[in-house]
């Protein structure tokens, strides 16, 4: 007795998984990418505009409170970008030491520093379509 299974034709497995990680894997990386480099952004322009505040507060307590805040949203992109370095570098580490790859664990401080670019390169491209679509004429 022989059990049907489904045929895919001349579709191997490794070019299906090759298609679905080229259609859903890199498009949510990319947003990914992409909220990650729009949190750096808007945590930095926080911090910028908590200290325009402490400069041209017209109190004392007004300026304490906001120097206070200024430091507070400078330390999150700081804490954030050193906790996705930390996380994506010992993530690689671990797998590099443990496949016996050495060029994977040598190199992994320099792939999470890709990735933390990656991220910002990411929103630059988004912010520089969006741009560019809101200066056309045309539809």
């Amino acid at each position: 007795m022989t059990i049907p299974i489904l045929q895919a034709g001349n579709v191997t497995i490794s070019s299906a998984v090759n298609q679905f990680v080229n259609e859903v894997g890199v498009p949510a990386f990319d947003a990914v990418l992409f909220i990650g480099g729009l949190s750096f952004i808007i945590a930095i322009v926080m911090a910028i505009l908590h200290f325009v505040e402490y400069l041209w507060h017209p109190t004392s307590f007004g300026r304490t409170s906001a120097l206070t805040e200024a430091i507070f949203h400078a330390k999150k992109p700081i804490y954030g970008a050193l906790g996705i370095f930390l996380a994506i570098y010992i993530t690689l580490l671990a797998i590099g030491l443990a496949s016996g790859n050495a060029t994977l664990a040598q190199n992994a401080g320099t792939y999470a520093l890709e990735v933390l670019e990656a991220m910002l390169r990411e929103t630059a491209s988004v912010f520089n379509y969006l741009i560019q679509h809101a200066m056309t004429t045309s539809p």
